[in-house]
């Protein structure tokens, strides 16, 4: 067998079993005689060439025998009294069936105990393509994604300022029109030009860097804010740029497309928008009335008012605890470098986004807040979801070393707290994660939260007050590049 001095650290090529004392009474498993060669092929990559030599194949053999020999029915005996060579004969292809299955079964267990290679995912092995041989040992090759090695990072006594806004009237003012725009008209504006807030109805045109044309998005209708975002880029300053513009007229912005798009060459590129403007619509608020104000579960103006002031807080603090989240796990990314399979990554994508929208909408976004986010997430994929898996990858070895798990209670409570911000039941709540396949996710945002508030209790935090105006975003679910086809599921690495 080869030494472990070609390969690093801890855990399973199976599901940890190996790990497991054996059960009291039960018979500890053989140890095979195995040849085992395990060199790095890449970041987080291994590749492994197993040799089993005949005398294992040999003893798998007649253990496998002995099974068939005893259950073998064969016409003219009684159940295990067929003659050896006549069932070896009958049987031959089921037996080397069973022995190569028992074989690689028994081998993965042993190296799963033996050199403990902590895989994120399952080992690449093609089964069908590994010959047991007539004569002569059984080899075959395989790889293996497994965690990042790196050291403990120092996450005590890090330095983080914490945003502090006060919330002035003209904050709860703003936020109460936009409470009221769920409840307005949307009517044809038959004067002037398109203002911050309007609607309109606009063809967009988009041409690649050289000039030559790229795609286009007919008849969009969109609201006019500081900031329009698709499913891979973004339009920064659309609204001062259309600001005044009329019907059948067209202005010229420039699109910063994602670093995720599907051809290379447009990745992070800027690329001219000619925004062709057909139409324009406007909001027309309700009046408060008392008849209104009752329709909508309140008694006063000021009731209203003190709810947005209460919903506006909530929204600060969950911002205020996200900036501090982002300047810890900067530190301790920038504190801990280390390399993750590009292919990982891609096929991380997909379940990354939708775990991330799941993360706000338990934090209480607005659908509005969430659409934005995700098409941010869907723009830049890749550098979302390496930063994400790096951040699981670090608070996940913190966790381990302060001895931090995830218990049911942690979940129960955790679908209960979701269930009353989402005004669910918990059993429709558990259902849709089910349903959704986030049960998972579900139990790494815990286990990363418990983590991160376990740093956090060493955090030193000094107050910054801030007062810089949130920009307002639109989003459009069309893309400004041909989507590429196909794309396969995202594989789930083991603890996420």
């Amino acid at each position: 067998m080869s030494s472990g001095e070609e390969h690093e650290t801890s855990v399973s090529v199976t599901d940890q079993a190996g790990d497991e004392p054996a059960a009291q009474g039960q018979e500890e498993k053989r140890k095979l005689e195995l040849d085992v060669h395990i060199e790095d092929v890449g970041p987080c990559k291994k590749h492994l060439k197993v040799t089993v030599p005949r005398s294992e194949i040999e003893h798998q053999f007649q253990e496998s025998l002995g099974t068939f020999q005893k259950d073998a029915h064969v016409p003219g005996f009684r159940p295990g009294h067929a003659p050896r060579q006549l069932v070896i004969k009958r049987f031959k292809k089921e037996v080397s069936g069973q022995v190569k299955s028992s074989i690689l079964m028994a081998t993965l267990e042993q190296i799963d105990r033996d050199y403990q290679l902590n895989p994120i995912t399952q080992p690449k092995l093609d089964v069908d393509a590994i010959e047991l041989p007539d004569d002569g040992p059984m080899s075959f090759e395989m790889e293996v994604e497994v965690r990042p090695d790196f050291p403990l990072p120092n996450y005590k006594d890090l330095k983080v300022k914490r945003p502090v806004k006060a919330i002035k009237d003209q904050d709860v003012e703003s936020a109460l029109s936009r409470f009221l725009e769920r409840y307005a008209q949307v009517v044809p504006k038959l004067d002037g030009a398109a203002q911050i807030g309007d609607y309109l109805t606009a063809d967009l045109k988009f041409h690649k860097p050289d000039g030559s044309p790229l795609s286009e998005v007919k008849e969009s209708q969109f609201r006019l804010q500081p900031e329009l975002r698709f499913q891979d880029g973004h339009i920064p300053g659309i609204g001062k740029a259309l600001e005044g513009a009329k019907p059948g007229e067209t202005r010229e912005v420039q699109a910063q497309l994602g670093t995720s798009v599907a051809d290379p060459e447009l990745r992070g590129q800027s690329v001219k928008v000619d925004v062709v403007v057909h139409d324009l619509k406007q909001l027309r608020l309700p009046e408060t009335n008392a008849t209104f104000l009752a329709s909508i579960g309140f008694d006063s103006l000021d009731e209203l008012r003190e709810a947005v002031r209460a919903s506006l807080e909530r929204r600060y603090d969950s911002q205020q605890r996200q900036a501090v989240r982002t300047q810890v796990m900067d530190a301790l990314i920038a504190a801990t470098p280390f390399d993750l399979p590009s292919d990982l990554v891609s096929r991380q994508e997909r379940s990354t986004a939708a775990r991330l929208v799941s993360e706000l909408r338990q934090g209480g976004f607005s659908d509005a807040d969430i659409r934005a986010r995700e098409a941010e997430i869907r723009a830049n994929a890749h550098e979302t979801t390496l930063r994400s898996l790096k951040e699981f990858f670090i608070l996940a070895k913190i966790a381990e070393a302060e001895s931090i798990q995830v218990e049911d209670e942690d979940v129960e409570m955790e679908i209960e707290a979701l269930a009353a911000r989402t005004d669910e039941s918990p059993r429709r709540v558990r259902a849709r994660l089910e349903k959704d396949g986030l049960g998972d996710s579900l139990a790494t945002q815990i286990l990363e939260r418990k983590a991160l508030d376990h740093i956090l209790r060493s955090v030193e935090i000094t107050d910054e007050a801030v007062d810089a105006p949130e920009t307002d975003v639109e989003t459009l679910d069309q893309t400004a590049t041909p989507a590429a086809e196909g794309g396969e599921p995202a594989e789930q690495p083991a603890g996420q």
